[in-house]
């Protein structure tokens, strides 16, 4: 459960809440995303909406730096920094950590690994000023062809995620730098839609669902998760609807969930937040003016992603008409500023920044997880593959012409490591087939390099389109030497059910190059357990 406050922690919220002007507490219902704004800008915005929280995206550390400092500066109370750490500091802060995907984390099944990532994560993104992850991802990947959990995921285990997820919120709650987030309420992975794009469905009934998903949100909650995510889904059978209803609301909107179900039955005390205001799944239920205010009323504390001076005055005014009660707002202003009080940010905003011994420390854990997870889901004569210096190799990266905020898509790691061994490499990125089909036979081995994850492609995590083209006419019947890696989704052998080996990285960060590389060459044994249930392997 949520830990208690301090006497000197409830003395600040107690002085806090009774300073606030109506302004500053309605200012603490909204949480915008800075979209790159300048310092200037900020101190602009921020002069006439008295922001409780900002969420910062991907960036370097001196840009991002200087915009929490100068949204910090002008305001009166210190203001929430979020982030998306779903996997280290290093998922949006690109000198910090990066490591492996949650679903690696799964294939290890190991807790202190688990802690460790959340200590590391929390250390790294409070020295840049980071106070409030959106992480862990509890969502259980039931549906092979869900979009949008995927390798984000921890697994489709019930049990397994609920120990691993405790174990993470430890980690990154447990220093007190850091409050974490699990997502997505009531749970994404059932269906194969994705809330970006319309409102996604968990179809179970209630008795399935409180056998699975509820197992795992008591977890969180009995671990201390300090809040919860509600996401653009619906939860049709807990609100009267038929299992596939489209006509059930999603848990933004639908006060039932959040208010009876997770506030009420599970017990949860501490700080709702709504997913992003710009997906389709909530913008396409409700207008574009009534969206915070309809959010609110339902039973979330802070609206992610407003627009910041427009739904501020949008709520200003609902005050004013009697649509939302002051006693309303006061409820979920308290829970934003006891969040603030038990990460201290009212005595400090920023931590210390990690000297370079810490982040050799944090990489050394980033790596060691990596090589835990990696999985030889199919095994050949290939597998381990072995190679004399001066060989001649082939990497091929078959991926989605869409980098994500990622410099390092074409896997160019991949390729140092076998450098460093001697070997001769060449590459080619986003392969055809006649590409392959024409230089293959001049390599004593091709290693093909898929790389498929949430949101590469929105609203799939099949190998559609131009993906397709590298398999054409299946090259790898014709060598003898061809490995294949999938560096994110695991459930490629149900596209390509032929394949004759198939690593499982579960993550293309560059720990899990460095782990692929190392498995392949037999340097350590891929011994990860693929967390999910696969419809072929």
């Amino acid at each position: 459960m949520l830990k208690p406050l301090t006497t000197d922690e409830l003395a600040w919220v107690e002085t806090t809440l009774a300073g606030m002007s109506l302004e500053e507490k309605i200012g603490h219902l909204l949480c915008p995303e800075d979209p790159g704004y300048s310092p200037e800008e900020w101190k602009e915005i921020l002069r006439d909406v008295p922001l409780g929280s900002v969420f910062v995206g991907y960036g370097n550390v001196p840009g991002t730096r200087a915009a929490i400092e100068a949204i910090q500066a002008v305001s009166r109370i210190p203001v929430l920094i979020a982030s998306d750490l779903e996997h280290g500091a290093g998922a949006m802060i690109t000198e910090c950590t990066n490591f492996p995907f949650p679903m690696a984390l799964g294939a290890t099944d190991d807790l202190e690994m688990a802690r460790c990532m959340g200590r590391a994560t929390a250390g790294e993104g409070r020295g840049y000023g980071v106070h409030w992850t959106f992480s862990p991802v509890v969502d259980l990947n039931i549906n092979f062809q869900n979009p949008v959990t995927n390798i984000r995921s921890l697994g489709d285990d019930p049990e397994q995620v609920s120990r691993m997820a405790a174990a993470l919120i430890q980690g990154l709650q447990g220093t007190g730098e850091l409050a974490a987030t699990a997502k997505h309420f009531p749970g994404d992975g059932v269906d194969d839609r994705d809330q970006h794009i319309c409102t996604s469905i968990n179809s179970l009934t209630m008795p399935d669902w409180w056998a699975s998903y509820g197992k795992v949100w008591k977890a969180a909650i009995q671990a201390g998760v300090m809040s919860i995510m509600v996401g653009h889904i619906a939860l049709p059978d807990y609100c009267g609807h038929a299992g596939d209803s489209l006509d059930a609301m999603p848990a933004t909107l639908e006060p039932r969930l959040q208010i009876d179900l997770l506030r009420g039955e599970l017990g949860f005390e501490g700080l709702i937040v709504s997913d992003a205001a710009p997906m389709i799944g909530i913008a396409a239920r409700v207008r574009a003016d009534e969206e915070a205010l309809q959010n609110i009323l339902a039973g979330s504390d802070v609206f992610l992603f407003a627009d910041p001076r427009r739904d501020f005055y949008l709520l200003m005014e609902a005050v004013r008409q009697g649509r939302l009660l002051v006693e309303r707002v006061e409820q979920s202003v308290r829970r934003v500023i006891e969040m603030k009080a038990r990460l201290g940010i009212h005595r400090a905003a920023f931590g210390e920044p990690l000297d370079q011994a810490k982040r050799d420390i944090h990489w050394r854990q980033a790596l060691g997880l990596a090589e835990k997870s990696i999985t030889l889901l199919r095994k050949n004569e290939m597998t381990p593959v072995r190679l004399k210096p001066g060989a001649k190799v082939l990497t091929a990266t078959v991926r989605y012409n869409h980098a994500h905020a990622d410099p390092d898509f074409e896997m160019a790691l991949v390729d140092e490591e076998l450098r460093k061994r001697g070997i001769e490499v060449d590459h080619l990125d986003l392969v055809t087939h006649q590409a392959l089909i024409e230089r293959a036979g001049e390599y004593d081995c091709v290693f093909v390099n898929i790389v498929v994850y949430p949101h590469a492609r929105m609203g799939t995590i099949r190998i559609t389109g131009e993906l397709i083209m590298p398999f054409w006419k299946a090259f790898f019947v014709d060598h003898p030497n061809v490995v294949f890696t999938a560096f994110g989704s695991p459930y490629l052998l149900y596209e390509l059910p032929h394949l004759p080996n198939l690593y499982l990285a579960y993550s293309h960060t560059n720990a899990s190059r460095v782990a692929a590389v190392r498995a392949w060459l037999g340097e350590i044994e891929p011994i990860g357990r693929c967390p999910v249930k696969l419809p072929i392997s």
